[in-house]
Order: C-alpha cells, then structure tokens, then sequence
C-alpha cells in the first residue's frame, strides 16, 4: 500500500508569512519548531532515536516483565510500549513530554522523555529503572531469581503461575524470580514509587499553580494493572489493607516535576473508585474548576472528582453523576479525551470519541462541567475517522476546536494512514445539527516517513506554547505539525 501523502516544498517566502501570521516573528523557539514553515505538515524535529538512550539497570539485570517487545534491555525502547504519558510544563521554556509503559509487561518506574527546548528535540531518560533487590524499608516485592530458589516448594512458583491451592500460606513467597516478603498494601516498586498505569489516558498533568508544592506533577489515581509475577493484577490472597466490604484499598501517586521524586497520597481513593485496567478510563484536570476529573471505573452513571481547591494536600473526592443528552453513543470505551482548558469563552467541556471498540467512532460526547447537573451531550457524527486506541482528541483554543488525529498501520509498519480532523463543538451544546467534522488533510515534509509511529493515548501531546500537535515514534525522530 502507498502513502496518499503530498510533499509540500520548504520556502523561505512561506516562512516569512507564518511568522507574520502568528505574531511569533520573535518568538524564541527552537530551530525545531521554526523550521516547520508549512502548516498541516509533518515535520522530524529530532536526530536521534529511542535506541540511542541507554538505560541503567540495578545490578545489571533486566527483571522479568520490565522490558516490552519495541526493543531489547537496555534501550529506551523498552518502555514504550502501549503506554502513555504527559506533558510537563515546567521543564525548560517549552516543556518534556514524559511517557511510561502500560503494555502487558510492565516496565515499572523508568521512564522516558521528549526534551523540546533544545535546537533538536531530543530523547532522554526521565527516570532511570526502580526497583528492589532485596528486602528493605519499603520493598513490597523485589528481584532475587537466586533467593526465590532457596524458598520450599509451597512459596515458590514459575512466572505467571502462582497458584493459590499449593501455596503454603506463608512468606516471603516467590513468583518468576520477585520475592514478596510480606502482603502488599500499596502496589509499590520502591518506597511511594508505583508499579506505573501509564496506559493511554488514565493519569494527569497538575500545574504547579494548583497542586501547592510549588511545582506541577504527573498524578495517577490509582494502580492495579500488573504486578510482579502475575500477567494482570494481583491475586487478592498476597494483599494487605481492605476495606470492612472485603475490597482492596487502593492509593494514588504523584511525580514530582521539579525533583522527579515520587510520593503517595496519604489516604486511600474512595471505595467506589475501582482501579484502572486496560482502557475505559481518561482522567483530565480542569484549570478553571481546579478539580481532576476520573471518567470511568466509578459506577453506571457516575465518574469522579478529585477537588484540588486547597492544593494536594487537602485535596477531597467525591462521586457525581451525569445525565445523557442527544442521540450519540454515551459510553466511556475511550482511550484518550481532551478538555478545553483555555477556552475562549471559559467553557470548562471534556469530550472524548466513543463507538464500539476497535471500530470507526460513531460519536463525539461532551460532558459540560460548568452545568451542576454534569450531563454528558453526545452527538452523532457520521464524518468521524479512525479506530480503536491508535487515535486521540486534543483541544486548541486558538482554533477553538477539538483535533482527532492518530496513525494506523492496517497491514505492518508500510501501510502507515494518518487521520487528522476539525471537530466544532458549538456553545450551545444541545444544537445537534451545528458539531461539524473537518478533514485535515496532512502532508510530510521531504525525508519524512510515518513506519513504526505510535500516537497511543498521552504520546501525543498539544504544547500551546509552541502551537503543534507533537507525537513519538518508535526508532524514528519523533514528529510536529501545526493545523490551520
């Protein structure tokens, strides 16, 4: 199959009138981002790929399910898999785009990043790999292959084979090499570090101006998706710490953006927050309402609001509930959502695609969150474009418009089809006739090519301050655009 892209030849005239189009003609960017002169084009903006950036191992080993199949130990690749991430503000004038693992092997605590305020935007590690090798002060479960062997039959097991009727009660219990010492209480990697759910979109920024440290973070409400020795989530026998109903307690973590320092909230999400697993669930933070919105794992009807008014450290949950308006699909089968932080006209909406999974999108829905009753207007759009976890939807208040756009392989790396659109969600949000879809037809700019580009859930990221939609790929430059 060939890409149905058009080369846009680079002209210094084009570039000359962006400039004076956008007001930026002193603005400091990068070279990067000036040298992106066309709009609606895709543009390189690095060297170098994930491959070139090394990570540091403890001890020299890669633990079983750290590593996933985009790479062999010891590249940043492992950690791409199909996982999600963020982008921190406060790094540098423009920012780092910070992206974890939330693929079927985990790959923990190192983490990767997208540094964009050199010349070249250039791949880095974030965090280098966390996690134990022996028992201490918050080891919760660590990697000793060899001590695991020494423990009696009834506390060892194979990878991915724990099984509870040979299991003789007591600890340290091994499973593929991980040592659990004790039960679990907080599903952590090292003290207050998380096993990581970067999967898509279920985590969120937090600007430092309304956390109250000082400094903005990367938040995760809860975790639950994998666990050493287990291929999803836990066995309940090897946890500590439920509630009198007989479920576990589960606890949120943040990433410092300053330090890089992880830590826990000190109370557990409420009961009715499930944590997250696969997909069907996108957590945002509204700037206007100072409140984190969890969409997802909360009830029929409901999602979850994590109030920020007094900063992380008073911050409370409660549960609200929605109504449905229009015609649409009103389900939560989504893998990215977008939020209008900076609107125009301050609307504080979230909207996210939704349609079967796997399957062309059928709708848009829009949760109003400046209406105290919170409903949730979903209107049919039969123009939509792209499928499954492969597309997101982000918000540019310039354009006042929500932008789908994704990259599909249908038949290997070769086959690459990119979809970028326009959706208009009008102010008056029961006016089902006046959402409108527009195609935006993306060109690439000479030498670049889409194989191997993966555009899952955060890895896809919008930086108004430079106005371009910038995405990752997998042992290629990472790539921009700008939309008219």
């Amino acid at each position: 199959m060939k890409h149905s892209f058009i080369i846009v030849p680079v002209l210094a005239a084009a570039c000359a009138a962006r400039c004076a189009e956008s007001g930026k003609a002193d603005e400091p960017w990068p070279k990067w981002r000036k040298a992106m002169i066309e709009p609606n084009t895709i543009y390189d903006i690095g060297e170098n790929t994930m491959l070139d950036v090394k990570l540091s191992f403890p001890g020299g080993t890669s633990p079983a399910q750290f590593t996933c199949a985009d790479g062999g130990p010891g590249t940043l690749a492992n950690i791409f898999g199909y996982g999600g991430g963020v982008l921190f503000r406060g790094v540098g004038r423009y920012g780092a785009i910070v992206f974890g693992s939330g693929g079927e092997n985990f790959a923990a605590n190192h983490t990767g990043a997208l540094n964009l305020n050199s010349d070249m935007a250039r791949y880095e590690v974030w965090q280098q790999p966390t996690y134990c090798l022996k028992a201490e002060p918050g080891a919760e479960f660590y990697w000793d292959p060899k001590a695991a062997e020494t423990l009696p039959e009834g506390r060892k097991f194979p990878l991915y084979k724990f099984d509870k009727t040979r299991w003789d009660g007591g600890f340290p219990v091994a499973i593929g090499g991980w040592i659990y010492p004790a039960p679990v209480k907080y599903m952590e990697i090292a003290d207050q570090v998380p096993l990581g759910s970067y999967r898509y979109d279920a985590h969120a920024y937090i600007p430092a101006e309304h956390t109250g440290l000082g400094t903005g973070v990367w938040f995760i409400p809860n975790v639950h998706f994998m666990a050493p020795g287990f291929y999803y989530g836990i066995d309940q026998a090897l946890c500590a710490d439920f509630w009198p109903s007989g479920k576990k307690k589960w606890y949120s973590h943040y990433q410092r953006e300053d330090t890089r320092a992880w830590a826990r909230m000190p109370d557990p999400v409420p009961e009715w927050l499930a944590p997250s697993s696969f997909g069907g669930r996108t957590v945002k933070f509204s700037s206007k309402h100072r409140k984190l919105i969890v969409l997802g794992g909360t009830g029929d009807n409901e999602f979850g609001i994590l109030d920020l008014s007094g900063g992380l450290a008073r911050a409370t949950w409660s549960k609200a509930r929605f109504s449905r308006k229009g015609s649409g699909h009103g389900g939560f089968m989504c893998r990215s959502a977008a939020i209008s932080n900076g609107h125009p006209r301050g609307r504080a909406l979230v909207a996210w695609l939704a349609g079967e999974y796997g399957q062309v999108p059928a709708a848009i829905n829009v949760l109003d969150l400046d209406d105290p009753a919170y409903p949730i207007y979903a209107a049919r759009l039969p123009d939509l474009k792209g499928r499954g976890e492969n597309f997101g939807l982000h918000y540019i208040p310039a354009l006042d418009r929500f932008i789908s756009f994704g990259v599909e392989e249908l038949d290997g790396p070769k086959s690459a089809k990119v979809c970028c659109q326009k959706i208009t969600v009008p102010d008056n949000l029961g006016d089902f006739e006046a959402y409108k879809v527009e195609d935006v037809p993306l060109a690439l700019a000479p030498g670049v090519d889409l194989a191997s580009s993966y555009t899952h859930g955060g890895m896809v990221q919008y930086v108004e301050k430079l106005e371009c939609i910038i995405f990752l790929a997998v042992r290629k430059p990472a790539k921009a655009f700008w939309v008219r």
